[in-house]
């Protein structure tokens, strides 16, 4: 684990700002889905998993929430394809 990085839960209790900060220094970004407004990064930071809502139209960050649970996982698990990881 990182030193210096908060838990999920001070995490989720930091301004936007606080952040967006700790995810640019510490986290490590995982896969990209979107849907028709939206690009979702998954990161990974500290033993918890990080969304971040990018709003395409608009041209910024709407939202930034941290879990603990793997489910978080279940949206983006339908773009990965077998054959692209086994070769």
């Amino acid at each position: 684990m990182i030193k210096d990085v908060p838990s999920v839960e001070q995490f989720n209790s930091l301004s936007f700002d606080e952040q967006a900060w700790h995810v640019w220094h510490h986290a490590t970004f995982m896969i990209v889905r979107q849907n028709t407004q939206y690009r979702v990064n998954l990161y990974y930071m500290n033993g918890f998993y990080i969304q971040l809502w990018y709003h395409v139209k608009r041209n910024r960050i709407d939202k930034i929430g941290a879990t603990y649970s793997t489910s978080v996982m279940n949206p983006y698990l339908r773009l990965i394809e077998l054959k692209d990881i086994i070769s």
